[in-house]
């Protein structure tokens, strides 16, 4: 199957198995590269369904404290972005995975779109999601990712209005991305009462598969998120805290990694 469409072929598959995704998040190229490779493959054999790359930038407006550090501590090696797009294709064609990418607009837009969009198309991602471009600055983007064949998956808050949600929802491909709660990354205590009310609206709005993200991190949060009728789940700060945790032992880091992952896939049956 074509790596571009797998994202949708999940949705599909544990939507009939009653299950919703665990889309599992990490910097790519943190701590290095070759242990962000083993990583990625832990991810996989601990259970997930997706895998989110979070790609580095400077000045990451919608991360908390965790995620900048690690992006900051990868910048700092020097890895050019070319090496980036070589190690996007590695795992393209090694590990049986979906997968999407988070890139800021900076990053695209000095690269140049068409490019960037069609180097991204040749290392096997398909999808991609652009945190710091509203609806309105989308086209720039959208036709560069079209053109290349592309999938954008778009940001709904929980302060967008009705209108705004149905928009967002016309111009996803393959699922929207929730955020749970307003400000930034980071794992959290508990899921809000005002983020079950926003996720639950938003079932009744929104046709496509709803990923929900944003202080996840553990699986009775899991639970409660199914309940609400979303799709999957993204847990992602919680997962370069136990990194940064083992980064002194490899072997205890994905050891525990595909423990903690399989512990949070268990949920998603639920």
């Amino acid at each position: 199957m074509d790596m571009k469409n797998k994202i949708q072929q999940k949705f599909k598959e544990l939507k009939n198995k009653k299950e919703i995704a665990l889309i599992i998040g990490t910097v790519p190229g943190y701590p290095d590269l070759e242990t962000s490779f083993e990583i990625i493959k832990a991810i996989k054999d601990g259970g997930a369904d997706i895998l989110e790359l979070s790609a580095s930038f400077s000045d990451p407006v919608a991360d908390g404290p965790t995620l900048t550090e690690a992006h900051q501590k990868f910048l700092s090696q020097g890895i050019s972005k070319n090496q980036m797009f070589d190690f996007y294709e590695k795992i393209n064609n090694r590990i049986d995975m979906p997968t999407f990418i988070i890139e800021y607009a900076n990053i695209i837009y000095k690269i140049d779109p068409d490019k960037y969009f069609r180097q991204l198309n040749k290392s096997g991602i398909g999808n991609i999601v652009i945190p710091d471009v509203s609806l309105e600055e989308m086209d720039l983007f959208s036709e560069a990712a079209i053109k290349n064949q592309i999938n954008q998956s778009l940001i709904i808050s929980p302060t967008s209005p009705l209108n705004r949600v149905k928009k967002i929802s016309k111009s996803s491909k393959n699922f929207v991305y929730a955020v749970s709660v307003t400000g930034v990354t980071g794992a959290r205590k508990s899921i809000e009462f005002q983020t079950i009310k926003f996720l639950k609206s938003l079932r009744k709005t929104v046709n496509l598969p709803i990923v929900v993200g944003f202080g996840i991190s553990k699986p009775d949060q899991i639970v409660i998120l199914k309940n609400c009728g979303v799709n999957g789940v993204i847990i992602c700060s919680a997962i370069i805290n136990l990194i940064n945790k083992n980064l002194m032992d490899r072997t205890k880091m994905l050891k525990e990694l595909k423990d903690y992952i399989g512990l949070l896939k268990k949920a998603t049956k639920l």
